[in-house]
């Protein structure tokens, strides 16, 4: 499948090699170039940077050295990464769209902090005037602009008008009305809108539908890794109905869900379909349908008119067609042996014995047939049994659907016995007569503390960064004072990566993996042939099917169940490491999720490791 690449450079670039790694031929036609406007950065001292794309990030280095040390907000977690690339080590990212930045600034930086917003000249202007109203003091920098090209590239027109381009990856909606207005330019609209255009979000698509495009997918979630997934499955689905004689790799090996429908004749009272199509339509336009988590529904345009209603038909009865087989066999023989025996029975050399034996062939076949007919009983009988069970699966189903909630019992004591825990080591702290509440005006005033001292600052400050990070606070002074307080640097390195910005917090990793939950499931779901099995995956999308606890399974099955459970009990560690054996493309397109994951386990793993440290050595001095 060769796949249009508009983005403006170097961001194309980079895409064409995801889309080449994917197993695309990537083509790129850049439609706009970002051009340095006149406009110099403002001065002043600020509380933080907003950027809302990757190409404000170059405009970084203009500024004053200061800037290095202010938090960066940005709305995806590649322009972050662009960030840190920059040497700005304080990136956060929303993980979403523009209402997810807004309130991810919210939520870390109370108003009223001033703000500097880098952003293009062709921008959505709600972006500072709701920063603005939530209290926040708003400086507004217009540096650079994307500027359109003035006509597609001439390799691209050609493979327009050759057919030999299949798809196209539009990021905004302004990109898709350009791409639009250029090839009506090039004389290739019709062929363009022939294209599978794949869109990052409803409100990029809308231009595409409403240019009359044959097939618009807009992508489960606002990533760019999604939009590649879809491609992945329309691939997928197209290779299915051609029947490739090459084996799909991967994810393409998941069976496609298969639905078997019974005609039946339409009432005269029902509404005309066409007429509702248009009334679905018209109450839920393209611009607010969600992405379903299976393949992106595609856009077909609505009828200009409603079609008559059909016109009743008697539903003609049924018959087994096996019966009607045998009917028809034995028949043939019967009518074959009375037209034989019409056509010679003025013929004087017909004898007895021929008769005979020919009335004995007949009454083979009609023993035959009854055999027959009593074999088609059995694969009736059999059949209504199968559906019996099919029944039953559902049943099975609807009571899964309607389980009681999980069991938090275990959960319950496992906390109790925590705080017990907890209470025990308090104990112990108060054993040190009075020395640990004294400690951090020693670690401050005294170059060299007492063993015990030591052990007990470490203590202190150790419950102190795991309270941070379980609310996600920032906690850069901890960490230089554990280093005073002799703990190696290589053990503190995991807590650095997270001191400043905090840590992401158990809730913002549930909605992490719910945000790829279904992604999770449908590829740990194995390809197969059973039908039992192809029922109770469809049903998946709707019931999801989860343990009391974790019964220690190792089918990759119940990884998601796993990896969900693990996070909700606060084990980061052990979800870490069943996200670590997710399918690759299941790793591949949660990234941003795993390293946010990955960041928190490490360091509480760290952390853990100190106290526990701390503990020991506190025993051994007392």
């Amino acid at each position: 499948m060769r796949v249009f690449v508009f983005r403006p450079e170097p961001d194309a670039e980079r895409t064409a090699r995801i889309v080449a790694d994917h197993g695309f031929e990537p083509m790129v036609a850049p439609l706009f170039k970002v051009v340095r406007l006149s406009d110099i950065a403002p001065e002043g001292s600020f509380d933080a940077i907003v950027l809302t794309s990757g190409n404000a990030v170059p405009m970084l280095a203009e500024g004053p050295a200061d800037w290095r040390d202010l938090p960066v907000f940005t709305v995806g977690a590649r322009t972050a990464a662009k960030v840190r690339e920059a040497g700005l080590d304080d990136a956060r990212s929303a993980d979403g769209d523009r209402n997810d930045l807004i309130d991810l600034i919210g939520r870390t930086l109370p108003a009223p902090a001033k703000l500097l917003m880098i952003a293009a000249r062709d921008r959505k202007e709600d972006v500072s005037e709701r920063l603005k109203a939530a209290g926040y003091d708003v400086a507004l920098w217009t540096a650079y602009a994307a500027e359109p090209v003035s006509a597609l590239p001439e390799d691209a027109i050609a493979a327009l008008r050759l057919g030999k381009v299949d798809a196209a990856l539009h990021y905004s909606a302004r990109g898709a009305r350009t791409f639009i207005a250029l090839a009506q330019a090039a004389g290739v609209v019709d062929a363009a809108m022939e294209l599978t255009h794949v869109t990052l979000s409803a409100d990029v698509a809308s231009p595409l539908i409403a240019s009359g495009a044959s097939t618009v997918l807009v992508a489960e979630y606002p990533e760019e890794a999604a939009m590649l997934s879809a491609l992945e499955q329309v691939l997928a689905r197209d290779a299915a109905s051609a029947k490739p004689a090459t084996k799909p790799r991967g994810s393409l090996k998941r069976t496609p869900p298969t639905i078997e429908l019974t005609a039946e004749a339409i009432p005269e009272e029902s509404e005309p379909v066409a007429v509702q199509a248009d009334a679905a339509v018209e109450a839920h336009p393209p611009e607010a349908v969600a992405p379903t988590e299976a393949l992106p529904e595609e856009f077909t345009p609505p009828p200009v008119a409603p079609a008559s209603a059909p016109a009743e038909r008697i539903a003609p009865a049924r018959m087994p067609w096996l019966a009607v087989a045998v009917a028809g066999l034995a028949g043939g023989v019967v009518g074959a042996g009375l037209v034989f025996l019409g056509l010679n029975q003025d013929a004087p050399t017909v004898s007895v014995e021929q008769i005979v034996e020919l009335r004995n062939r007949i009454d083979a076949v009609q023993t035959s047939a009854a055999a027959t007919d009593r074999k088609a009983t059995g694969a009736a009988e059999a059949a209504a049994k199968a559906g019996s069970d099919v029944q039953g699966v559902t049943s099975r189903i609807a009571g899964l659907a309607n389980a009681p909630a999980t069991d938090t019992s275990a959960l319950a004591a496992q906390a109790q016995r925590a705080e017990a825990a907890v209470a025990a080591l308090g104990q112990r702290l108060d054993q040190v007569s009075g020395r640990v509440g004294a400690v951090e005006t020693q670690a401050k005033s005294s170059a060299s503390l007492s063993p015990e001292a030591t052990a007990a600052a470490r203590i202190v400050l150790a419950e102190r960064v795991r309270q941070a990070l379980a609310a996600g606070r920032p906690f850069a002074g901890e960490v230089p004072a554990l280093t005073k307080l002799g703990v190696a640097p290589a053990e503190v390195s995991a807590l650095t990566a997270v001191a400043s910005s905090g840590a992401p917090t158990r809730e913002t990793l549930l909605a992490g993996f719910r945000k790829y939950g279904a992604t999770f499931q449908r590829e740990v779901m194995p390809a197969s042939e059973s039908w039992t099995e192809k029922l109770i995956g469809l049903t998946s999308r709707i019931v999801t099917v989860r343990p009391v606890g974790d019964n220690g399974s190792n089918d990759p099955a119940t990884l998601p169940v796993r990896l969900e459970a693990a996070i909700a009990a606060g084990d980061m560690v052990r979800a870490a490491a069943l996200w670590g054996q997710l399918p690759e493309p299941a790793r591949r397109a949660s990234a941003d999720f795993g390293t946010d994951l990955q960041r928190r386990a490490a360091a509480d793993a760290a952390i853990a490791k100190i106290a526990q440290d701390a503990v020991a050595a506190l025993g051994a001095a007392g």
